[in-house]
């Protein structure tokens, strides 16, 4: 069982992107951050890391769960339509404002409602996570990525 709990170090290297930029620090392992999980973070994902916009990204939970989102701009009328969505608002620099729960039925007036609230609070963006399957795993993510009060 020891050997299951022990994590060996990776080395990571700097990729080139293209244009001769190296990958940022942003990629590489935060250690700082792995020992104090209870803290919120963005991840942005490397696969993703050569495309010139930015679509995809992950968080990183309190408990350490890792949630891939869809990234959209807070006007994009995109990011309010998906159902049974975990939405986040996110602000410039890179911190979860609010979350929330799309729903069964994407009720427009609500969403449109909130999305106005939270660009008034400062986002700039709304991240969408779309692979939490049932309302349970929803609840999950959302209290496991929600802004401590």
């Amino acid at each position: 069982m020891a050997a299951l709990a022990h994590r060996p170090q990776i080395q990571r290297q700097h990729r080139p992107l293209p244009g001769g930029q190296r990958q940022r620090d942003l990629f590489l392992v935060d250690l700082m951050a792995e020992a104090r999980p209870e803290i919120v973070r963005e991840l942005p994902m490397r696969s993703a890391a050569a495309l010139g916009e930015r679509r995809f990204t992950a968080w990183r939970g309190r408990s350490g769960r890792r949630y891939v989102a869809s990234v959209f701009a807070v006007a994009d009328e995109h990011a309010l339509g998906f159902t049974d969505a975990v939405l986040l608002a996110v602000s410039p620099d890179r911190r979860i404002l609010a979350a929330r729960e799309s729903g069964p039925f994407g009720i427009e007036a609500a969403l449109t409602r909130w999305r106005d609230a939270v660009a008034l609070a400062g986002a700039s963006e709304i991240h969408v996570h779309l692979l939490a399957e049932d309302g349970i795993s929803r609840r999950a993510a959302l209290l496991d990525l929600m802004p401590e009060v």
